[in-house]
């Protein structure tokens, strides 16, 4: 995944989080709005010129701009420099699901995304918001059926707290970051399901998008100690090579194409769909992409 250039001018958020938007914006002395306004009034027969303060809306792509302008370095698109990063962005392979828990009552949502640093080694990236802030995905797409992690109330307080609490029997920094990411690679897996490369086929999945742009606020940024975690990492979830992880929450996630974005609602036929426990869909189509203009 590269690092996030100019943003363009064409793309559907596929999340967008006013809230945390404007948080942020108001840490780092950004206004959203722009008070003062040119306006005319054209009035026979005299012509009338007036300056006025007025507030006017900014879209969601110039927000953005905005922020990552003031941002700057802060909002971090390459891995190898010190833990923690306070902000991070970037572009490319990014995977939603439902995120079950105590906080899942408020309909949450998991996105998960990896990049590499200089050395090629894997720092795998897990956000949590709210499903109500997500646009072109549906609680009703998922199965909801298949394994949930105890550990999901531990990140629902790590969540709760930005990082700053920890009471839970995963009491240090780098096995909570791998209960987070064993969440977002096997949560909803079924007994004895072959599910490596086939998300559809597990429980809480929602979708993909093969190329958008991301910035979001970290709660917890982990460099894990290979001799702890490389062998657990390797035989319990065949991930080899990860060697740093970033949780936190999204401000937006943004689709750059319209043939980019797959909804696993109709990435199963009929017959595996009742396998699996899938919901009943007006929606069926063969795993293909989804144009970003429609959400049914």
């Amino acid at each position: 995944m590269a690092g996030m250039a100019a943003q363009r001018d064409t793309g559907r958020y596929l999340y967008w989080s006013e809230r945390r938007v404007r948080a942020v914006a108001e840490e780092i002395g950004l206004s959203l709005e722009r008070g003062w306004q040119w306006s005319f009034t054209l009035s026979l027969p005299m012509t009338q010129f007036q300056i006025g303060e007025r507030t006017r809306s900014q879209n969601r792509l110039r927000t953005a701009q905005r922020i990552l302008r003031r941002l700057g370095p802060l909002a971090a698109t390459v891995f190898d420099g010190p833990t923690p990063v306070s902000y991070t962005q970037g572009t490319g392979h990014v995977e939603f699901a439902e995120f079950v828990g105590n906080y899942a009552a408020n309909k949450a949502v998991l996105c998960h995304t990896r990049t590499r640093c200089h050395e090629g080694r894997a720092v795998d990236i897990v956000l949590f918001g709210s499903m109500e802030h997500v646009e072109g995905f549906r609680t009703g797409d998922a199965i909801d059926d298949g394994w949930v992690s105890s550990a999901a109330p531990a990140i629902e307080e790590l969540l709760r707290t930005r990082g700053t609490e920890n009471t839970w029997q995963w009491d240090d920094d780098q096995s909570r970051a791998v209960e987070a990411l064993k969440i977002a690679v096997q949560q909803g897996e079924q007994r004895g399901g072959a599910h490596d490369g086939r998300p559809w086929t597990r429980g809480y999945t929602l979708g993909h998008d093969r190329q958008a742009q991301w910035c979001a606020e970290v709660y917890a940024d982990v460099v894990l100690e290979d001799s702890r975690w490389a062998n657990e990492l390797a035989a319990d979830m065949g991930l080899n090579d990860v060697h740093r992880i970033v949780i936190g929450a999204p401000l937006w996630i943004r689709a750059l194409r319209t043939d980019t974005l797959v909804r696993y609602q109709g990435g199963a036929n009929s017959w595996l769909r009742r396998l699996l426990g899938r919901r009943r869909s007006t929606v069926l189509r063969n795993h293909l992409p989804l144009s970003a203009g429609r959400t049914d």
